[in-house]
């Protein structure tokens, strides 16, 4: 299953099939039985991680030294303490454990140890790669876009993404990325530094129409690139598995993982930002 999550946190980003300061909270949870490592492994979730984590670390290298306000040691620091895959894999984990409650799992580790199960998380896995480059992703939007709107592939497509609700739910994660960072933010910034819940709720709501463009660039070329090696009867058999109640409970349970996730990854970064401010305000760096 896709999910995105990209929120806008100044010039920094925050991405999404998606933790000395404590920056990712997680919980401890009861072990459970194998299935939900089972499809963790299935899902290519140690690889996926992995490049969830690369990329949360390449804000230290886009972030100029001019717009740090405290030493890049400092931010490095942070951002590396942040984006540790180790803490990343056991949030995942925890997550999911608890956001697939009593669910049966078997149909969906069934579903991902068939042959196209196999071959459909391989495709994501390496387009989720190919895509981190800028001329992919506008490589895949333009394979969209030469799409023939009446096509059976275009068709699919979109039956693929409104069968699991990829661009509301994608958006909604990306926002609330966006309100978890400027929370943490003003819960630890000076007197004057933060903003209060009615400007957050507005800052982050001016940015919608920009993350909505962004999301559906994103869920659109993706899904063009990675799904293209499969036929139109693999493609809908993969829909179908989305359609049932396997799929449906899978798909809930990712994004709230994902949301949960990177909302804790986002208040961290938001509360280190403003500590780290404050502990190097008026210092020479």
């Amino acid at each position: 299953m896709l999910n995105l999550i990209t929120s806008k946190l100044g010039n920094m980003s925050v991405r999404s099939l998606g933790g000395a300061v404590v920056l990712l909270c997680i919980t401890s949870a009861p072990l459970v039985a194998a299935p939900i490592d089972r499809l963790m492994d299935l899902m290519k979730f140690p690889e996926v991680i992995e490049l969830l984590a690369d990329e949360g670390r390449s804000m230290a290298d886009d972030t100029p030294d001019i717009d740090l306000g405290m030493p890049r040691y400092a931010w490095d620091s942070m951002i590396t303490k942040l984006y540790n895959e180790d803490a990343m894999h056991e949030a995942f984990r925890t997550e999911l454990v608890t956001a697939f409650g009593a669910t049966d799992l078997d149909p969906i580790v069934a579903f991902y140890e068939s042959d196209l199960g196999r071959e459909i998380a391989d495709l994501e896995l390496d387009a989720r790669k190919a895509i981190t480059d800028d001329a992919v992703l506008s490589a895949a939007g333009d394979m969209w876009a030469e799409l023939d709107p009446q096509s059976q592939r275009a068709q699919l497509i979109e039956d693929y993404v409104s069968v699991n609700d990829l661009i509301e739910l994608n958006v909604v994660g990306a926002m609330n990325s966006d309100i978890a960072y400027f929370r943490g933010f003003s819960a630890g910034a000076k007197d004057g530094m933060g903003l209060n819940e009615t400007d957050i709720m507005r800052e982050v709501w001016a940015g919608e129409p920009e993350a909505r463009a962004q999301v559906m660039e994103w869920v659109y070329g993706f899904s063009a690139l990675a799904y293209q090696p499969l036929d139109e009867d693999e493609f809908d058999a993969y829909i179908a598995f989305g359609k049932s109640d396997a799929g449906r409970a899978l798909n809930n349970a990712m994004f709230a993982a994902f949301d949960n996730v990177y909302a804790d990854l986002a208040r961290g970064l938001g509360a280190g930002t403003a500590l780290l401010i404050q502990t190097f305000d008026g210092q020479e760096l």
